[in-house]
């Protein structure tokens, strides 16, 4: 099979390979790739390595395929052969405390696909037994193409952070922050807009193009960060943030870029009683960020992360892009077939359209 494997930063080759073979006893699915998004990990992975990332590897997470063999036992009864699945990239261990209540996103011993276990950037991938052992492979709908159905695990990923905020928040959530105007941005405003029915929805990004598409997806105000975090700007956009919530400030604020900036200006933002979402990670090397404990106690402030998903989240994501309540074909602009790996990718880290997919092999 043909295959883009990762060696080692700026270095990703499109090779002929063996097609993944099982070992004795292990219970596997093996799938054609149909489809595979370019998330931003994988961009920043292709130009810095990663710790978790040890090359060579195959990258590609956000996958949909199509059974071609199916060697379990506990999953045959819906998981048939030619059926068109969406794949959760979480390995687990399934020995450990998280793993028992079925938290696998913060298993101890975490593996995934496209990081520390082959991914989605070739013709063809098998599915570990855990993946498929927790529910991670999840069939789809006719109503889906296999480009949407890529988008159906980062749009699960921003469920699992909606799901995280609400059921400590309550549902008193008038307006909400987010920022980042790329395509996670953008399906999390889908999310508040759509399925929450948030009053209020900004969106704060930098790049023009994505604003205007966040407008045209229901955003209530788009802003532009100062370039350079020019300090005279930064005040400029908090007091139209304060003036737009009424002088009470967000009561949700979203961090979906890697940008540290964006945690400090979520401060000068938060209403009392106020929830930060981070869901982006950051380089360390770039996190000069402190904050007062007695801000927090006074004003009741929550900081929370939020990491990937569980399958129940891909399940339900499914369910909403199927319906079409969640519009996932408007965040795919660019599409290239494997051999043009490195373009996407390229044109990923450069904020190029939105989502870029592979979707020829």
């Amino acid at each position: 099979m043909r295959a883009a494997i990762f060696y080692k930063p700026e270095t990703i080759d499109i090779k002929e390979i063996k097609l993944p073979q099982n070992e004795e006893n292990e219970q596997t699915i093996l799938l054609k790739v149909n489809s595979c998004a370019v998330c931003g990990y994988d961009a920043r992975v292709f130009r810095n390595g990663h710790r978790k990332v040890k090359p060579p590897i195959i990258l590609g997470h956000e996958i949909c395929g199509e059974v071609i063999q199916n060697n379990t036992s506990f999953s045959a009864g819906f998981i048939k052969i030619g059926s068109r699945v969406v794949v959760s990239p979480l390995v687990p261990c399934l020995r450990c405390w998280y793993c028992n209540i079925k938290q696998y996103n913060m298993c101890d011993d975490l593996k995934e696909i496209g990081s520390t276990v082959n991914g989605g950037f070739a013709e063809y991938i098998k599915i570990p037994q855990s993946t498929i052992a927790i529910g991670g492979l999840v069939p789809i709908s006719d109503s889906l193409s296999n480009e949407e159905a890529s988008l159906l695990e980062p749009l699960a990923c921003c469920l699992n952070a909606f799901n995280n905020f609400i059921t400590t928040s309550g549902k008193v959530i008038n307006t909400v922050v987010i920022f980042g105007d790329g395509p996670l941005g953008l399906i999390n405003l889908q999310i508040a807009k759509n399925i929450l029915d948030i009053k209020f929805v900004t969106i704060i990004g930098k790049i023009s193009s994505r604003l205007q598409k966040a407008k045209s997806l229901g955003a209530d105000l788009v802003v532009s960060f100062p370039k350079d975090n020019n300090i005279d700007g930064i005040r400029s956009l908090e007091d139209k943030i304060w003036k737009s919530t009424k002088g009470v400030g967000a009561n949700v604020i979203i961090i979906a870029t890697s940008d540290p900036a964006a945690l400090d200006f979520a401060i000068r933002i938060s209403s009392k009683n106020s929830k930060i979402m981070i869901f982006a990670g950051m380089s360390k090397r770039n996190i000069p960020f402190a904050i007062d404990p007695n801000w927090l106690h006074y004003n009741q402030i929550s900081i929370s992360g939020s990491f990937s998903s569980v399958p129940k989240m891909l399940v339900e994501a499914s369910r909403l892009a199927s319906a079409k309540d969640i519009d996932l074909s408007q965040m795919i602009t660019q599409r290239f077939s494997l051999d043009d790996i490195e373009k996407a990718i390229i044109s990923t880290e450069n904020y190029s359209g939105l989502r870029s997919v592979i979707n020829k092999f």
